[in-house]
């Protein structure tokens, strides 16, 4: 009869190389062969890189790493190479592509001016939206500020319905 298997848990080293073209995983498996090394990405984007290996007898060492994939990275052109001379895993994930510059070309100062601007007095041209009293786009707030900008104005405008209509009623008491 066979003995059940007791596992030894260790964390390997790991650490991130970040470059323009890709990202990689390198993970430091000294004492693992190629099969007995894992690596997949799972639905939820994360990256697990597993290993067991026989130590003696019915004594197995093992790991199991998780990580969050990089976001600039394609988790479908993942790469894994073994070095087993330096007992080294590579765990190469390509960047998407930066989206071609598009180029921009320069328009004459003199050159006629756009539907928009021919409304506006020739005082009033070239001058911003603020200057000229109109609406100013401010920089995005996050989206935490702008619920609790959101929470508190709903409070303040029930608290003046609320005294508005005890107002009323109370009047006629």
């Amino acid at each position: 009869m066979t003995e059940p298997r007791s596992y030894v848990d260790f964390k390997p080293r790991a650490e991130w190389f970040k470059g323009k073209e890709s990202n990689t995983l390198m993970v430091d498996v000294t004492g693992f062969r190629k099969e007995d090394l894992k690596v997949v990405i799972n639905s939820g984007g994360n990256l697990k890189v597993t290993g067991e290996r026989p130590i003696e007898g019915e004594h197995w060492s093992r790991f199991a790493l998780s990580f969050n994939i990089p976001r600039e990275s394609n988790p479908r052109g993942i790469q894994a190479k073994y070095d087993g001379d330096e007992g080294l895993l590579y765990v190469i994930l390509p960047n998407f592509a930066p989206p071609a510059a598009t180029p921009v070309q320069a328009q004459d100062s003199t050159s006629t001016p756009k539907p928009h601007e021919m409304m506006i007095g020739e005082e009033e041209r070239g001058r911003t939206a603020g200057e000229r009293g109109g609406f100013v786009a401010y920089p995005a707030l996050n989206k935490r500020k702008l619920l609790l900008l959101c929470v508190i104005i709903v409070s303040v405008m029930l608290s003046l319905g609320l005294a508005v209509y005890l107002s009323y009623r109370l009047r006629g008491l």
